[in-house]
């Protein structure tokens, strides 16, 4: 391993889908406080809404996200009414708010019944303005999909969806305990684009046991063969001090640093080579796809759901479930009964959240370009708030290290990530945050 990659290669470093990142989030900040963030969103401005929907069929051995296991419909569709009861509480202080984008995430969003997904649909429509919305995405489980419920995604209205593929070999799906062939995923491919749903998204995952470079890369070819206009390249997060099922994956074997860093590089030269414009860390996308535009002209905004176009407030509904307003960040209840219990007594379900001080908004900005352009000029940052550049001295003499291992070149208070390997931004990010250095609460490192 070269002494530069040493500098940031496993260190531990948020990936920043916030600032500050959501371990920090603490309970000062409440129901109140997103009320009153709720009523001062200015008049005629639109919002995006995100969707929890915590449920899925079976456990997947690498997971890392707030899921519930359960067949039990009766469970779900309680779940549901309690969901339809905070967007009409929402609703009801906002007024009947223009939709910029949609989108249902999880756990696995197609795990719900049709009934109760037909029914949700008919209550958005209800509560909020979709005539000028611009995307409804929805993550998939290819292994749930059915003719009929890609035809009722349809024409629910869903313009996007993103199907958890994380690998095609046999033997790392058996390993990760999702079992779903290739076959299967070109199938649902071609259902969803019959049905008029032209827009997929792939998840894949490296550093999984029993991947090699070898594995990673022959399913980074047969998942460009399918066409999708993006995919994410995430690394697998092994945390089982935090999600102990991960426990079991160990005897299969999870590769080191050293192989994770070079699949990474490995996967980044297929994709690229099969017409994927690199984006940020860990994304790819066709030229011609909206976020890679976005990409180009310098658009690009980081926030929970990874990479998207737009920025502003961000309603998120459910379980667990992050909202965003100019005020700060607000995240409901994550136990399921407490989440039901808060919303059938007529309270807003808010467990924790953050409210942002004029430091952590140039914070934040300045990690957000960082994420987003590999890039930042810190200096019109400030300048844009007002704010003392000479604060980030310090902060500039930490970075020496990794000018001299060639990782970032610097003009003043200007930087440029100059290394081919993007994840070590994440660490470049984490010298600009007053809250993560040292933390006990950071489990996630760069790889």
């Amino acid at each position: 391993m070269q002494a530069s990659t040493a500098l940031w290669l496993g260190k531990p470093a948020p990936r920043y889908t916030s600032y500050p990142p959501a371990p920090f989030f603490h309970a000062e900040a409440g129901a109140a406080d997103y009320r009153r963030s709720l009523q001062e969103i200015p008049a005629g401005q639109a919002v995006s809404v995100y969707i929890h929907i915590p449920f899925c069929r079976h456990l997947c051995l690498y997971c890392g996200c707030n899921t519930l296991i359960t067949n039990r419909p009766q469970r779900i569709h309680a779940y549901m009414e309690a969901l339809k009861r905070e967007i009409s509480l929402v609703a009801a202080i906002t007024g009947r708010r223009a939709l910029s984008s949609l989108h249902f995430g999880g756990g696995t969003p197609n795990a719900l019944p049709a009934s109760d997904m037909l029914g949700l649909f008919e209550h958005l429509r209800a509560q909020f303005d979709f005539s000028a919305i611009r995307e409804i995405a929805m993550e998939l489980d290819p292994r749930l999909a059915s003719r009929e419920q890609v035809a009722n995604l349809a024409a629910c209205g869903v313009t996007r969806v993103s199907l958890g593929v994380q690998d095609f070999d046999p033997g790392v799906q058996a390993a990760i305990g999702r079992v779903q062939p290739y076959e299967m995923v070109a199938a649902l491919c071609a259902q969803l684009r019959a049905a008029g749903i032209h827009h997929i998204n792939f998840d894949l995952l490296y550093g999984l046991p029993r991947q090699t470079v070898g594995i990673l890369t022959d399913t980074c070819r047969r998942a460009a063969d399918l066409s999708p206009d993006r995919i994410a390249l995430f690394a697998y997060a092994h945390v089982p001090a935090l999600k102990k099922h991960q426990k079991a994956l160990e005897p299969h074997g999870i590769p080191d640093m050293g192989q994770r860093l070079a699949m990474d590089q490995a996967a980044r030269g297929i994709l690229v080579s099969r017409g994927y414009e690199a984006i940020g860390i860990d994304h790819f996308a066709r030229y011609g796809d909206s976020l890679a535009q976005a990409w180009r002209a310098g658009h690009l905004h980081r926030g929970f759901q990874g990479y998207m176009e737009e920025a502003g407030t961000l309603l998120g509904f459910g379980a667990s479930s992050i909202s965003q307003t100019e005020a700060g960040y607000f995240q409901n209840e994550r136990d399921e009964r407490a989440y039901q219990s808060a919303v059938a007594g007529g309270d807003l379900p808010v467990h924790r959240g953050f409210l942002l001080s004029r430091e952590d908004r140039v914070r934040r900005a300045i990690i957000g370009q960082l994420m987003c352009s590999l890039s930042c000029d810190i200096e019109a940052i400030c300048r844009a708030f007002d704010y003392p550049v000479e604060t980030f001295a310090a902060t500039l003499e930490k970075m020496k290290p990794f000018e001299k291992g060639g990782i970032v070149a610097r003009d003043g208070y200007a930087l440029c990530l100059t290394t081919p390997h993007r994840m070590a931004v994440r660490v470049i990010c984490s010298l600009f945050d007053a809250y993560t250095p040292g933390s006990p609460m950071l489990a996630s490192r760069a790889a």
